[in-house]
């Protein structure tokens, strides 16, 4: 039998001022087209100066290389490519031609930040990550895991937990929020749990109405005593004992304020 075919080899430099993972996706779904090919890649991330990109290019086989980068500098990206051809490697920009185009089409400069991208899909992932949490510690859920909580709200029912803590969890905090139950004790992991806590009140006859209401709405609910103003007055009561407990708690009447304006002064007071 005659000797084995050898494999042909293809030496690639992936190149970026940031992670380089827009590159790495790009490159992944070209080199799986090709079959029987070696493809030895190497990465060089947050390449922002052109003493590494020289560095770079010094290492790379006379001709014998492709380098794919993803670069946000103007400079660089030119620099790049000059020394690229003058060395006979090939030099693949991946995001420049797409950046000017848009640019050309939009009449709208681009930021040329490095590594901006990677930033907002990590404020993503924080933003959902946030709102998934606050959503799973709602009412009192998720206490095994409440020491991951950036705040924890606390109050009887119908004093606008929830409301307030989804929309702090919009700004990426990690909000859990406690009822407290007449004659209840507090969970201990709510006291040992390092976030910030804050406590609200509201007014008695605030939350008669506002408990009025929900039973209108309710009609079915078997709550006899929930609306009633003697019962709200002792959970009231029941509740300021309960805070006085909880060391550094902060505690902000909600009676009229809107629930910007009561996640304006967590923001400012307690966090």
């Amino acid at each position: 039998m005659g000797a084995r075919k050898a494999r042909k080899k293809i030496n690639i430099f992936v190149v970026s001022d940031g992670t380089g993972t827009t590159a790495e996706s790009v490159l992944a779904s070209v080199v799986v087209q090709f079959r029987g090919v070696e493809f030895d890649i190497r990465r060089f991330p947050f390449a922002r100066s052109e003493e590494q990109l020289e560095e770079i290019i010094d290492q790379a086989p006379q001709g014998k290389c492709v380098i794919v980068f993803t670069l946000v500098s103007e400079e660089l990206r030119q620099l790049l490519v000059q020394r690229g051809q003058t060395k006979n490697l090939t030099v693949v920009d991946v995001m420049g031609p797409l950046i000017f185009t848009f640019s050309d089409i939009l009449r709208h400069a681009p930021k040329m930040k490095p590594g901006i991208f990677r930033h907002e899909q990590e404020e993503m992932y924080r933003l959902t990550g946030a709102i998934h949490y606050t959503l799973s510690h709602d009412d009192g859920m998720g206490l095994e895991t409440l020491d991951e909580a950036d705040l924890i709200i606390l109050g009887v029912s119908r004093t606008g937990k929830t409301p307030t803590s989804i929309y702090l969890s919009c700004r990426k905090l990690k909000v859990a929020n406690i009822p407290i139950i007449h004659q209840v004790p507090l969970p201990a992991t709510v006291s040992k749990a390092p976030a910030k806590k804050v406590g609200f009140h509201m007014s008695l006859e605030r939350l008669v109405q506002l408990r009025g209401e929900r039973m209108r709405r309710m009609p079915s609910a078997n709550l006899p005593r929930y609306a009633k103003k003697g019962h709200i007055f002792e959970e009231q009561e029941y509740c300021k004992q309960v805070f006085r407990k909880i060391p550094s708690l902060r505690v902000i009447d909600v009676t009229d304020r809107s629930i910007e304006e009561i996640a304006e002064w967590i923001t400012r007071q307690v966090l």
